[in-house]
């Protein structure tokens, strides 16, 4: 019967030169890195700046190392032997630390360490036979480069955690040298860009290796098409009253939406903006002194701003026709091909991010998003038409036609749902209410997502009955 590999005691210190007694000679210099920080009197900015990037390099190197050592006791299992439900609540009991970070560098580790698939029709792929397996050597990680760039310092930890995820997320079949180079250039773009803009480019490195352009905007479109799935999954609220004339509350919202309710807080909240005539009331300083029956607004810091600006913007929602109007203005990029449905390269939004061209079309037939469509040669075509939008008018109609959802078999109010074009705009659909539906949010990406398609019913009334098939 095999046995578990066993773990030195955390007490021990087995030899000189060992892990425990390098550990030792790092703390001590760390100690020495302290006390010279102390005595230190320079104030020039290169020098200090220079300081700052080498114990940020530093830090970064003691990361990979705490890694491998994670790595090591995922390898032997020794959560098993413990009695944790797995590494990651060994790892965050060990360090005091919290479950999901825990989890998170566990996958880190192992991803790290993963060699490199055998490729077809290796001798070494499968079981094989047991003496090949002693003699053969154990395959290289296949993020080998990776993980030596975190080892020198080169790169952050979430950098790495960046590279791993965009590099499992390359499409099946591609070859080893292939994904090579696409590591190469993950690497290349870390030593220059913060892991959030590493995240952008990472969408596209398909490039280097994919020479069609097609190719590479439909992996992209993928990956955002997925992000956008686990953001609705991932969707949550909570409030609490704090019994002190105050509540407190957390929400977790997909990109789009939550970059929206940021750029209405930050267009309230500009430094430089002056209150108009026709201005929301909380938008400028004097509606915030207002507010607070403070006249030292301007002594207001940044975050107190922002929470007075959203307590105002809560208080001014109107509660009948809720989806009617988008406060925020997001600008999108895209193409007519891409907004009529039929390419799917995603759509570039001005807060500096992608949008999947399904949630594009999506949220297009709302008042949130303006698309800028190009033509083929990138040249404006409209900066949006506000006679593509359902009137007050119209929407009041059709509550004489549907009290909820247009989808067969749902029950969401009438309130909660966003007005359809039938005969789709951009394919020349009229803005008529005979030409219009409501949808809850749920039905309304299913009809623009790629895995549904749907008939559509007239009834007697004139309303219409959606009813929606997966596709197979």
């Amino acid at each position: 019967m095999a046995t578990m590999p066993q773990l030195p005691d955390p007490g021990t210190h087995p030899g000189e030169g060992g892990v425990p007694a390098l550990l030792d000679e790092v703390h001590a210099g760390v100690d020495r890195l302290l006390e010279a920080i102390a005595r230190d009197e320079r104030t020039a900015g290169r020098a200090l700046r220079a300081d700052v990037a080498e114990v940020e390099r530093l830090a970064r190197r003691v990361d990979s190392a705490r890694l491998r050592l994670v790595a090591r006791a995922d390898s032997v299992r020794v959560a098993e032997r413990t009695g944790h439900t797995d590494t990651g609540a060994w790892l965050a009991q060990t360090t005091n630390g919290d479950r999901r970070p825990a989890s998170r560098d566990v996958r880190l580790a192992a991803a790290l360490n993963a060699p490199t698939a055998p490729a077809p029709g290796d001798p070494t792929a499968g079981e094989g036979d047991g003496l090949l397996s002693l003699l053969t050597p154990p395959p290289e990680p296949e993020l080998a480069q990776t993980a030596a760039a975190l080892d020198d310092g080169r790169i952050s930890a979430e950098h790495a955690r960046v590279i791993t995820s965009a590099m499992a997320e390359l499409p099946e079949g591609l070859g080893t040298e292939a994904r090579r180079q696409c590591e190469t250039e993950l690497l290349r773009l870390a030593t220059s860009h913060a892991p959030a803009v590493l995240r952008r480019h990472a969408r596209r490195v398909l490039e280097t290796v994919e020479p069609d352009e097609d190719v590479v905007d439909a992996h992209e479109e993928s990956l955002l098409a997925d992000e956008e799935a686990h953001a609705v999954d991932a969707a949550a609220f909570w409030i609490k009253d704090n019994s002190d004339g105050t509540m407190t509350g957390h929400f977790t919202v997909p990109w789009a939406s939550g970059i929206i309710l940021k750029k209405v807080i930050d267009a309230m909240t500009a430094p430089r903006r002056r209150a108009t005539s026709g201005g929301a009331v909380g938008t400028a300083p004097s509606d915030l002194a207002a507010l607070t029956g403070d006249a030292r607004v301007d002594q207001l810091d940044w975050q107190h701003r922002r929470g007075l600006a959203l307590a105002d913007l809560l208080a001014r929602i109107p509660t009948d026709h809720l989806s009617t109007k988008i406060a925020a203005t997001l600008l999108v990029t895209t193409r007519l091909e891409d907004l009529r449905g039929q390419l799917t390269r995603a759509g570039r939004t001005d807060a500096g991010d992608h949008l999947d061209a399904g949630t594009t079309r999506r949220m297009a037939c709302a008042a949130g998003i303006i698309p800028l469509v190009l033509d083929g040669a990138s040249q404006p075509l409209d900066l949006g038409r506000q006679r593509r939008l359902h009137t007050e008018a119209q929407r009041l109609a059709l509550t004489t036609r549907y009290d909820q959802c247009a989808a067969d078999g749902c029950d969401r109010p009438f309130a909660w749902c966003e007005i359809h074009h039938l005969d789709p705009w951009a394919q020349g659909g009229s803005t008529d209410v005979d030409d219009a539906a409501p949808l809850c949010g749920r039905h309304h990406r299913m009809l623009h997502g790629p895995d549904w398609q749907h008939t559509t019913t007239r009834r007697q009334d004139r309303s219409v009955s959606i009813r929606f098939y997966r596709r197979t």
